[in-house]
């Protein structure tokens, strides 16, 4: 049987998921120039000021996820996935994905009184998608978190027996 070499296939789909993550942040950053230009230079923000505020604070975090996913699919590359580095990507995603959720979730109370004096209910709609949208990316990373450690110690274990 013939075996062909597919390794220009298997990286052109992480090179696709590095530019996606690379879209992101250059579209990530780009808003949240505008937004600090607005906070900055708009008188007619309100209430919905600290609410932004708290909107730009959250894109460290997010940004740092983004640049530890680059550093996994490098890893993914390398055909280093099963290593240290990459669960220890895995834990920071994880710790960052739940970070941005705790934020969110301590700012809902604000977002509410804001959404109420202005009768604007799609806020509260958006805050609560801010608020489950990471950390089900934060309970996602913690279950590959698992997994590469059990596939870790199974490498181990049969590495040991041959």
């Amino acid at each position: 049987m013939i075996s062909h070499n597919f390794k220009p296939l298997e990286r052109s789909s992480t090179l696709f998921l590095k530019l996606i993550l690379l879209f992101l942040s250059i579209g990530i950053l780009v808003i949240s120039g505008f937004l600090l230009y607005q906070i900055t230079q708009s008188d007619s923000l309100g209430y919905y000021r600290p609410i932004l505020v708290g909107v730009l604070i959250s894109v460290f975090p997010l940004l740092y996820i983004f640049y530890q996913a680059f550093y996994l699919l490098n890893n993914i590359d390398k055909n280093l996935s099963l290593t240290d580095s990459s669960v220890n990507s895995l834990r920071i995603i994880k710790f960052c994905s739940f970070l941005i959720s705790l934020m969110y979730l301590i700012g809902s109370p604000f977002i509410f009184i804001v959404a109420q004096r202005d009768d604007a209910p799609g806020v509260v709609l958006i805050n609560l998608l801010l608020i489950i949208g990471p950390f089900s990316v934060g309970v996602f990373a913690y279950i590959l978190q698992k997994l590469l450690i059990n596939a870790i110690g199974y490498k181990s274990e049969n590495e040991l027996t041959i």
